[in-house]
């Protein structure tokens, strides 16, 4: 080499390089955080991107800032919001959620200290070329470009979307009637709400004489306040302490009944510290499932002088036909003629699911006028012989659903079209059931649940007023007086009638805005919690023309879409030590965090939340 050091393209030495280790090391780390950067931002701007979510209007499919709460009276686990303790703006704890409603019994439990978690976080595909209905899509308020929300797709351009009796109705630009709108039956799944767990019974009101729900039962015509069955002993034979049902051989079906006995709107309590009574309790009528949310029911304290606010404990009012019944079915022994069959009730619409435990052939049954069960649609099955699976069958969105193991069985005549609309009748006391014959079989882990009721929230808006923008808007529910539909879910009668009269006395004062037309590039966008969601048709129309839009006050623009979820990939983390409450890292700053309790924002340490970690449907 002459003496003379090898020299690089850039001019310097290998030896200068060598002597100068580190001082290379870190610029290719400051490079390698520049790229990083650089492609999290591009990935970031063109593909996908992270959101928190804030408020609980689309729970239960995404939780904002919420409270989990273990129920003092059955120990069902359920969460309830807690967002409206947070001034949006500030960010300050203005009140704190003292008592909430359990989703499974409606026990008020004291939830002042529960431990309160942020929103889920979410990934956002933006590569989204067309949106379906029922997609969960993320987009700008039009009234306000930098505000950013999340519900879920249900009007589609040039369609007119009509809401009753907690149903969606579309009908498209060349259509000549509406028709149901039916979720694809894995979202069915998804976003059904609880009802009644069977494994989380109130056994302190049992104790007391309440009824139990799940009971063997006879048909008896007779017994009208009780849906036409009366519990009786039969080949049913019920462990109350496993929460297990045994049904013996029988050449007849044999009835495991449900009743809805639920405590928050039979039992008002003043005080909800208090016991409840148990004079009486076994004479406690069975009522209507109706829309109650348990996420919503809470009564909370102002930090200052403002004393109580008023509480959803009491909400709930109107009736839910749309059920799903779940559990988990073990079957030994079938002998010809082996039969499984599961009901559903909702109106006059009545379904049963004939399994043979033979074949494994599964034959849906309609109740017609004259008292007959007519199939119409079969499927086959894996429930065939002696095994156990988990079975679960649904009547929702007018259409039958049967799904074993958690794999859909469609039917393919399981969509119906009604003639009338729905109405409640003395059978929806006892809207679900179960029976076997010739064979043994036990059943467990019983559960009930709903398909979410849209609410008919009307708000009124005078649109010749908005050239003036003195815009005269106020909203208009579903029927006048929901506190009076409380009192008569024990009277399927008296509740139809009074439900038809009030409702059809809001349609004809506000009827034209219970429909919602759609132009060219506009969507309609609905929370899953409909009774405490900002749903688009709730929007207000001030802003818009002093920013030059013109769509319709209630339509989200094609361009204000900003992509569709995707996935959970960070629920709250789970605090563990302390007893599961972890130690607190921040507490919250505001008015009501002065209250001597502690109330912590963050606490660790914590574990990943994986149930939560799932594809968003």
């Amino acid at each position: 080499m002459s003496g003379k050091q090898k020299q690089n393209a850039d001019g310097k030495s290998e030896d200068e390089k060598a002597r100068n280790p580190k001082r290379d090391g870190l610029r290719e780390t400051a490079e390698s955080i520049a790229i990083a950067f650089v492609l999290a931002f591009l990935f970031k701007t063109f593909q996908a991107e992270a959101y928190v979510i804030p408020t609980g209007s689309m729970a239960p499919t995404l939780y904002g800032r919420h409270k989990e709460v273990t129920c003092d009276l059955c120990g069902y686990k359920f969460e309830i919001g807690a967002s409206s303790e947070i001034n949006q703006q500030s960010g300050l704890l203005e009140k704190r959620i003292e008592y909430s409603g359990c989703s499974n019994c409606g026990r008020l439990n004291l939830v002042h200290n529960a431990p309160v978690f942020n929103g889920d976080r979410i990934v956002v595909n933006k590569l989204v070329s067309e949106y379906s209905r029922f997609d969960v899509v993320v987009f700008k308020n039009p009234e306000q470009g930098h505000v950013n929300y999340i519900k879920r797709l249900v009007g589609l351009p040039n369609e007119t979307i009509r809401i009753r009796h907690g149903d969606l109705y579309a009908k498209g630009k060349d259509d000549d009637s509406f028709r149901i709108c039916r979720k694809d039956p894995y979202v069915q799944r998804d976003i059904q709400l609880p009802v009644y767990d069977d494994n989380h019974p109130p056994k302190k009101l049992i104790d007391g004489g309440w009824p139990e729900r799940w009971a063997p039962s006879i048909r008896d015509e007779a017994d009208e306040l009780r849906g036409g069955w009366r519990p009786a002993e039969n080949s049913w034979t019920a462990d109350r302490d496993s929460r297990q049902y045994q049904c013996a051989p029988s050449r007849e079906l044999q009835w495991l009944r449900y009743q809805h006995f639920f405590a928050a709107q039979t039992l008002r309590e003043k005080n909800p510290t208090d016991g409840w009574p148990t004079s009486e309790l076994s004479a406690i009528p069975p009522q209507l499932i109706a829309d109650y949310c348990g996420f919503n029911a809470g009564a909370g304290r102002y930090g200052d002088s403002r004393g109580y606010r008023d509480s959803n404990y009491s909400g709930g009012g109107y009736w839910v036909g749309d059920l799903t019944v779940t559990a988990d079915v073990t079957v030994e022994g079938p002998t010809d003629g082996a039969l499984m069959v599961m009901e559903l009730v909702e109106g006059t619409y009545q379904f049963q699911v004939h399994i043979d435990l033979i074949t494994g052939s599964a034959t849906v049954h309609q109740k017609v006028a004259d008292g007959e069960w007519t199939p119409f649609s079969k499927v086959d099955t894996p429930v065939s012989g002696g095994g156990a699976w988990e079975i679960c069958f649904a009547n929702v969105d007018d259409r039958v659903c049967l799904f074993v193991d958690g794999v859909a069985y469609e039917f393919p005549e399981g969509a119906y079209e009604r003639v009338d609309p729905p109405a409640p009748t003395e059978s929806d006391l006892v809207p679900c059931g179960i029976a076997f014959r010739n064979t043994t079989a036990q059943v467990e882990n019983l559960l009930i649940e709903r398909d979410i009721y849209y609410r008919n929230d009307i708000r009124v808006f005078d649109e010749k007023s908005v050239v003036d923008f003195r815009v005269n808007i106020h909203p208009a529910d579903e029927v006048q007086q929901e506190s009076l539909l409380l009192e008569k879910l024990s009277s399927p009668s008296e509740y139809a009638r009074f439900y038809a009269e009030e409702s059809a006395s809001q349609l004809s004062r506000y009827g034209k805005y219970g429909d919602y037309k759609l132009g060219p590039d506009e969507f309609l966008m609905f929370g899953d919690n409909s009774p405490m969601s900002k749903d688009s048709r709730l929007f207000d129309y001030r802003e818009r023309p002093l920013n030059h839009i013109y769509s319709h006050r209630y339509a989200v623009r094609r361009r204000d879409l900003i992509g569709k979820a995707l996935f959970i990939f960070w629920p709250h983390g789970i605090p563990f030590l302390k007893n599961g409450r972890g130690f607190s890292v921040r507490n919250h700053k505001g008015p009501a965090a002065l209250d001597p309790q502690d109330y912590p924002q963050i606490r660790v340490p914590f574990y990943p939340n994986l149930t939560r970690m799932k594809k968003i449907r």
